[in-house]
């Protein structure tokens, strides 16, 4: 699962608060290459401030409430990027770092106590069935093969909203891919191509 908070007005207002400083920021280094290097080094330095002090998501919004402190913490000598752009970028990259890092090992978690309790599949991420899946995307990996069965659902896309993919899992070469327009004929071809997957007939 995300990070607690992951869905709340709060980490949304914040996440578009740190997209909006990189808007604004990289463009300015790019026209300036003799400064890029050093806006980048400095960026990183608190990045690895941020990295020391936050577990998640709302520990990195904690932390920006106190931006004099991190900066300083951070970077001794000071900083010529302006610290709402200097913040607000680190802010942006350290969550993308730690959230990665949390889902990774929640993906490990997950992978192993399937192995330990002698499970063929697991989800990976999204809900434990692919009924209950509405919105998003939720890959199921069969653990004797590695073949990942992705399954995805956008309600918004207009004509064929249900996706299916199936990928090898050593080569992560595309096995088989389908869109459709009605549930019921998605769900059959997913328990098909899961069958497919166990009998290792998949792709033939």
């Amino acid at each position: 699962m995300p990070d607690a908070g992951t869905f709340s007005p709060n980490v949304a207002m914040a996440r578009n608060r740190w997209r909006a400083a990189e808007d604004r920021l990289y463009p300015t280094l790019i026209a300036d290459p003799g400064s890029y290097q050093r806006s980048i080094n400095q960026i990183q330095a608190v990045v690895a401030e941020l990295r020391k002090r936050c577990a998640g998501v709302e520990d990195i919004i904690a932390a920006e409430s106190a931006p004099e402190e991190l900066i300083a913490a951070a970077l001794p000598g000071g900083s010529a990027v302006p610290a709402d752009l200097l913040l607000g970028v680190a802010c942006g990259m350290a969550d993308r770092e730690i959230s990665s890092d949390v889902e990774r090992r929640r993906r490990e978690a997950a992978i192993e106590a399937a192995r330990a309790e002698g499970r063929a599949w697991v989800v990976v991420s999204g809900p434990e069935t692919a009924e209950e899946l509405t919105d998003g995307r939720r890959p199921e990996l069969h653990l004797p093969t590695g073949t990942v069965v992705e399954i995805a659902v956008d309600p918004w896309s207009g004509e064929d909203p249900f996706q299916l993919q199936v990928t090898a899992g050593e080569t992560g070469t595309l096995l088989v891919t389908g869109s459709f327009t009605d549930r019921d004929e998605w769900l059959a071809e997913i328990a098909r191509q899961r069958a497919a997957v166990e009998a290792g007939t998949v792709g033939t």
